[in-house]
């Protein structure tokens, strides 16, 4: 009997300790917040829809870059992407070169709060030679599996 009890308490003992803190648990979450490494998807809006499909990696400071894909809907292929930007968290601004859009050269630019819950909506802004159009444009980090 007393066996058992001395187990029972240092079960009771030992339990808190293998249960993170809530200091392990903000550390935790500052560290995901503040990185936007990783895989990202993006899909724009209207008749003529973009999905982007892209890797992020941190820089020097508070640049990132990165390289992936861009596709129209209305396109045969997708095409190369390169990726540059900042994030100072919550502010992500990303600028896309290599896309193409309704037969266009264009470049691409969004930026605004960024949250991993909610993703970053905002217009994405086409800009090539005489042409500009804006389509509204949600990222979100791609969850890895565990």
């Amino acid at each position: 009997m007393r066996i058992r009890h001395a187990a029972a308490l240092l079960l009771v003992l030992i339990a808190p300790a293998c249960l993170p803190t809530g200091d392990d648990i903000e550390r935790e979450l500052e560290q995901q917040l503040k990185s936007v490494a990783g895989p990202w998807h993006g899909v724009s809006d209207g008749t003529n829809l973009i999905v982007l499909e892209f890797q992020l990696q941190p820089g020097a400071g508070n640049a990132v870059t990165g390289t992936g894909s861009m596709r129209e809907a209305n396109a045969a292929a997708a095409v190369p992407i390169t990726v540059t930007g900042t994030f100072v968290r919550p502010r992500l601004t990303l600028t896309f070169n290599g896309m193409v859009y309704e037969g266009h050269a264009v470049q691409g630019t969004v930026q605004g709060d960024y949250t991993t819950v909610a993703g970053l909506q905002g217009p994405l802004h086409l800009t090539g030679t005489g042409y500009t159009r804006d389509l509204q444009l949600l990222l979100a980090e791609e969850q890895m599996p565990e």
